[in-house]
C-alpha cells in the first residue's frame, strides 16, 4: 500500500462545486483554492467555464465540467450538442452521464452508441463517464464499465457522487481498475472527505478524485462545499 503526502493527493483532486445555487464569487473561491493548494482541476457547471478560464489563466489547472448531469435522461442529440458547446467554451475535460435507463432496460446497444457519439463529439478531449454504480447491480456495474470502455471513454468513473449515484468504495474502484487495466484510467467520486479515504481509493486504482472536500483533505481544515 502506498502512502501519499498532502501535496501528492492535491495533484489528484478535481476540486468540485456543481451545486445549482453556486455564485460567481463561489467560482472565484474554487479557483483560488485550486491555485493555492495545487489541485489537478476544477469541476464546475458549464455556465461558469468562461469565468474559470479567467481566474485560472496562465496556470496548468484543468477546467472540467459535467454534462448530461445529474439525471442523464436528455436526448443523445442534446448531449452531443452540449459536448460541442462546452468544448468550444474551453472545457479541458468533460464528465458525462449516460442514460442509465437504457442500460437497466437491456438496451445495451443504445447505451453504448450514446456514449460513443458523445465521445466522438469531444473531438479528442478527455471524457469521463459517470456510471452511477449506486443504481446498478454487480452484473450491471461490470456491463456498464465494459460498454463504456469499448465506446472510447478516457476514464471510467464510479459515480457523479450525487443522489442515487452512490459513494466511492474500494471494491467498486478495484472493479473499475480491473476492467480498465492499462487501457483507460479511473476516477472516483462520492464520499471522499478525508485523507484516509482518499489514500484508500487511490491505492484501489483511482488516478483522480472528484470531491468538494479537497481543502479539508489536504489541509485538515474547512468543510466540504457540497455533498459531491
Amino acid at each position: 500500500m502506498s502512502t501519499f503526502t498532502a501535496k501528492e493527493i492535491a495533484k489528484k483532486i478535481q476540486h468540485t462545486n456543481v451545486n445549482p445555487d453556486i455564485t460567481r464569487d463561489d467560482i472565484k473561491g474554487l479557483c483560488e483554492d485550486s491555485l493555492k493548494f495545487g489541485f489537478d482541476g476544477v469541476m464546475i457547471q458549464p455556465c461558469w467555464i468562461e469565468d474559470a478560464k479567467k481566474h485560472l489563466a496562465g496556470s496548468d489547472i484543468k477546467i472540467c465540467t459535467a454534462l448530461g448531469y445529474p439525471m442523464g435522461g436528455a436526448s443523445t442529440h442534446s448531449k452531443v450538442q452540449e459536448m460541442k458547446d462546452v468544448i468550444e467554451l474551453g472545457a479541458d475535460q468533460v464528465d458525462f452521464m449516460a442514460n442509465i435507463g437504457f442500460l437497466k432496460s437491456g438496451m445495451e446497444k443504445e447505451y453504448h452508441n450514446e456514449i460513443a457519439e458523445i465521445v466522438k463529439a469531444a473531438n479528442g478531449k478527455v471524457t469521463k463517464i459517470m456510471l452511477e454504480f449506486g443504481m446498478l447491480t454487480q452484473e450491471k456495474k461490470t456491463k456498464a464499465a465494459e460498454l463504456a470502455l469499448n465506446a472510447g471513454v478516457s476514464y471510467l468513473k464510479n459515480s457523479s457522487g450525487w443522489g442515487k449515484g452512490g459513494h466511492a468504495t474500494v471494491e467498486d474502484i478495484e472493479l473499475l481498475k480491473g476492467i480498465a487495466k492499462d487501457k483507460v484510467l479511473v476516477k472516483a467520486s462520492g464520499g471522499i472527505r478525508d485523507m484516509q479515504k482518499a489514500t484508500d481509493i487511490l491505492n484501489a486504482g483511482a488516478s483522480l478524485l472528484g470531491t468538494s472536500a479537497g481543502v479539508k483533505i489536504v489541509s485538515g481544515s474547512g468543510e466540504a462545499l457540497s455533498d459531491y
